[in-house]
């Protein structure tokens, strides 16, 4: 008997799918989440992303303490990611941290995690944009790296990580490029720079942060401090495009850094004594 209704459910279910995508009510209404299951995955695999959802939903609402409620719950956010746009994103980053909530231990969190990492980061912008969804992305990859170091998505992440902090690394670059060039806001400029050589010493151009914050430290009036900068960068970066600007630079900075020759100090000048004065009375020229 059951198998009979199994084979009637399926058989609805391909004349369902073939008659248009929607969802088979008779399908939905079943008491095997296995059929259920099978239809939603059919619908999946379509790209028939609502009435994928109506299938996987189902599951979850209908059979609380069936073995397909975690793999719906993730097919629920796997179909919000496929279908993408901003929309989607933000609803599968729901679903996957849902999942990752209620089984934290299941074999596939590892995942759930990497795709709310994914969703972010398809979200993001480029440097000169905001970099919100960048910072979202890099924190959930760390978070896979660290919570599930063995997982097969951990070198994977490690790649999204790098190329990340590459561009948040570049966004606090234009940011400080701007402040100096159309700003003349040096202050803004130096501290952008210095947050790179802080927070990002593996940015791939730092031969460019190096230099900048030189000009910028030089333009504010600390040339001193500007030199180890352009040292640094003469040091690391010999071929740097701004090798010969920065040895320029140095020339110019040494030659304002150096102190004037101290000159000795004045010797007293005398006071001067009233002459010597004589009781004798001076002789006539005659003589006597």
């Amino acid at each position: 008997m059951k198998s009979r209704l199994f084979a009637a459910a399926l058989l609805a279910l391909t004349v369902a799918c073939a008659s248009g995508g929607e969802p088979d009510i008779a399908t939905l209404s079943s008491n095997s989440d296995q059929v259920i299951w099978e239809a939603g995955q059919k619908a999946f695999q379509k790209k028939q992303w609502d009435n994928a959802r109506q299938h996987f939903r189902r599951i979850v609402d209908g059979f609380p303490a069936s073995e397909y409620g975690p793999p719906a719950r993730l097919a629920l956010g796997d179909t919000y990611f496929q279908e993408g746009g901003t929309g989607g994103y933000i609803l599968a980053v729901g679903a996957y941290r849902e999942f990752l909530t209620l089984y934290p231990s299941h074999p596939r969190s590892d995942y759930a995690q990497f795709q709310a990492a994914e969703a972010f980061y398809k979200q993001r912008n480029g440097p000169d944009r905001d970099q919100t969804p960048t910072l979202k992305a890099l924190d959930e990859y760390q978070r896979l790296v660290d919570v599930y170091p063995n997982s097969s998505h951990a070198e994977p992440a490690r790649e999204r990580i790098m190329e990340l902090r590459q561009s948040l690394a570049r966004s606090e670059f234009n940011a400080g490029y701007f402040y100096q060039r159309t700003r003349q806001a040096y202050r803004a400029a130096i501290a952008r720079y210095e947050g790179i050589l802080s927070e990002y010493p593996d940015y791939k151009r730092l031969d460019d942060v190096l230099f900048r914050l030189a000009e910028s430290l030089d333009l504010s009036g600390r040339p001193t401090e500007a030199q180890p900068q352009l040292a640094r960068l003469l040091a690391e970066y010999p071929e740097s495009e701004h090798a010969a600007e920065a040895r320029e630079l140095m020339a110019a900075l040494a030659t304002r850094t150096v102190a004037p020759p101290s000159m000795p100090a004045p010797s007293p000048t005398p006071t001067p004594q009233p002459p010597e004065t004589s009781s004798r009375r001076p002789e006539s020229p005659g003589g006597r």
